[in-house]
């Protein structure tokens, strides 16, 4: 229904995020990993919106990054995990790792996040193995594809969305700047380069 929500932040906790945005305060629910990653209060901020009905309760969800907000609504429709356990699960893991953790059955990794048990993390394994798998295969078409490296590809190209630019444009300027380095990337030097490509 919401791609995004772009405007003001006016107040961040660990579990929320308000936005102002043309008059209107949105409160959404983020991912404890974003907050550390979010502007000042009063600063311009984009969070990419997942909105989910359920018989007693609408949520707005907000996250950092498009790929972020796609792993939640993926990890939702598992049979069992709901919308805080999916939460939970992007917040306290980096979307790499816990892909990666996924594609390779490693239900004690993922039972180190609160509140997953190994049913939980077993039923987890088995109906998103598949869908993971293809998700890394298309971002290791990215030049540094390693772990670490792709944790500061997308803070990358998170620092680019908040600055403006569509999820599209920052991918395009990031993966523009890989291309010029043979070195492991540094996240100021890679924005910097990502900026004078765009």
């Amino acid at each position: 229904m919401y791609e995004y929500i772009k405007g003001s932040l006016i107040e961040s906790t660990p579990l929320r995020a308000i936005v102002e945005a043309h008059g209107i305060g949105y409160c959404l629910l983020i991912p404890f990993n974003n907050y550390s990653k979010l502007p000042a209060i009063g600063c311009s901020v984009v969070l990419f919106t997942s909105f989910v009905v359920r018989e007693d309760s609408q949520k707005l969800f907000g996250f950092l990054t498009s790929h972020e907000r796609d792993l939640f609504e993926s990890l939702v429709d598992v049979s069992g995990i709901g919308p805080k356990t999916a939460l939970c699960l992007v917040g306290h893991m980096e979307i790499n790792d816990l892909q990666v953790a996924i594609s390779q059955g490693d239900t004690q990794l993922i039972c180190k996040i609160p509140g997953i048990g190994k049913k939980t993390a077993e039923r987890l394994i088995v109906e998103m193995r598949d869908k993971v798998k293809k998700g890394i295969g298309a971002s290791a078409a990215l030049p540094h594809g390693s772990i670490g490296e792709q944790g500061v590809v997308a803070d990358a190209i998170s620092a680019l969305i908040n600055l403006g630019y569509n999820s599209a444009q920052a991918q395009k300027a990031i993966k523009a700047a890989l291309t010029k380095t043979t070195e492991e990337p540094e996240l100021g030097k890679l924005i910097t380069s990502a900026l004078r490509s765009i």
